[in-house]
């Protein structure tokens, strides 16, 4: 034991702790390894209130009011989760760090997103701790923009980072980001209207054939190929986008969230706003049983380089309510989503209407489901006279009825062959929005 670790010892335990907690939880693992005293102070404690000090000082959210969401842990071990977390800091502004390394901090940031506090009445405007310091380490590290990791568990964590973040990240200011930015919307348009991308094997939608998990590589393209088109729209749509960023991935931040009806766990009713791309159909017919069916993607991505090329975007509004599982119309055919073993978050079912800008009016019907991986899937329809059109699949992105609404695609509701299909992104309107869709639109 050194002379300093003597005088420092001596002192009140009181004032030693609290000279602890204001260290960097670095400092303080260092302390506790110079010998067995130091080591007791540090971690002899039944609820190791100078570990949970460090974590909460750091700033990260406090655990025990995540009441909600995905966090079930009883018991939080307060020293391991917060090196875990100092480690991946690490780990991400590290020049020498190894696949493996880069993975387990990965994992360690969408953790964290995941069990971000949901938002609660009264609070909605007060920022997580814990995703400004995900989103602060994501941008001062570019650890996102790395060569692409070839490991498939590690491209969809990374994918699905992205997809949480929402270009929001992403510079394209200089030419060097500019033309990264193209190159991505063109491999992203490529993946989006290959049509054989969609089948009864991956549901019609952004899931891996089979497991019907997320792909979230094909939610990251959906979503992309929508924000681009705003920004090429943006004197049409510039006071009507989705929320984006960690902060609207949080549980129950979409608007009215919070005040919702007791059986809505999912935050249905209420006004939505929908925004949907799509292809000129002889350009989508050409692209999928020309090009692709001969020539293969590298042909396609010059195919969405043309200058010429566009594509059309359309914003609708719905508006939704709840509906018992009875009184779901005999029109409705398509699969219904399994009962989720959770009792808290029974499949729910909802009716509504919805218009576009043209005032084209359809009935929607639809149903919300829990997986089993606490990811929340949307299934639902458009139907005109009691004929079932369109079909969509989506998954809200990020926790419980968030802010940034719900990605997916949409396509013929009787999956027949050459059914055309494009991205969609739907979100709760924020409040005080114009309830009709067409004052959103200037004139001339």
């Amino acid at each position: 034991m050194s002379a300093s670790n003597i005088e420092f010892l001596s002192v009140p335990t009181e004032i030693a702790e609290q000279a602890l907690v204001l260290c960097h939880p670095r400092d303080v693992a260092s302390f506790a390894q110079t010998c067995r005293a130091a080591w007791s102070l540090v971690n002899d404690t039944t609820d190791k209130h100078i570990w949970r000090q460090l974590f909460l000082l750091f700033p990260f959210d406090d655990p025990r009011k995540t009441c909600e969401g995905f966090r079930r842990d009883i018991q939080f071990d307060w020293k391991t989760e917060l090196q875990r977390r100092v480690h991946a800091e690490l780990v991400a502004r590290s020049a020498r760090s190894t696949p493996e390394e880069l993975h387990a901090a990965l994992v360690t940031f969408l953790d964290v997103v995941r069990s971000a506090p949901p938002v609660i009445l009264g609070c909605e405007f007060v920022p997580s701790p814990s995703l400004m310091w995900v989103a602060d380490v994501l941008a001062s590290t570019n650890m996102l923009q790395l060569p692409p990791f070839t490991q498939h568990p590690t491209c969809q964590i990374v994918a699905r980072l992205r997809s949480y973040l929402a270009l929001t990240l992403d510079e394209y200011d200089d030419e060097e980001g500019k033309s990264r930015m193209k190159s991505t919307r063109t491999t992203n348009r490529c993946r989006v209207y290959d049509l054989s991308q969609y089948d009864r094997d991956s549901d019609w939608g952004p899931f891996m054939p089979k497991t019907g998990e997320v792909d979230w590589s094909h939610v990251e393209c959906l979503m992309n190929v929508i924000a681009f088109n705003l920004v090429d729209h943006s004197r049409h749509f510039r006071d009507t986008r989705p929320p984006c960023g960690l902060e609207a991935t949080r549980a129950y931040s979409a608007p009215r969230a919070t005040t919702r009806a007791p059986q809505d766990w999912a935050g249905v009713e209420g006004n939505w706003r929908r925004i949907v791309s799509f292809m000129d159909y002889r350009d989508l017919f050409a692209f999928n049983f020309s090009i692709l069916g001969h020539a293969g993607h590298t042909q396609g991505r010059s195919f969405f380089e043309d200058p010429q090329f566009s594509e059309a975007t359309r914003l609708i509004e719905l508006k939704l309510h709840l509906i018992s599982a009875d009184a779901v119309p005999k029109y409705y055919t398509l699969n219904k989503f399994p009962q989720c073993e959770d009792t808290k978050y029974p499949t729910l079912y909802f009716s509504g209407s919805s218009h576009g800008i043209h005032g084209r009016e359809a009935t929607i019907v639809g149903s919300v489901h829990m997986s089993d991986d606490g990811v929340v899937r949307w299934r639902f329809v458009s139907a005109r006279e009691a004929r079932m059109q369109w079909s969509s699949e989506g998954v809200q992105i990020g926790g419980i009825a968030s802010a940034m609404g719900v990605v997916g695609t949409w396509t013929g509701a009787h999956h027949e062959r050459g059914d055309p299909a494009g991205p969609f992104w739907l979100w709760k309107a924020p409040d005080g929005y114009p309830t009709s869709v067409r004052a959103l639109i200037p004139v001339g």
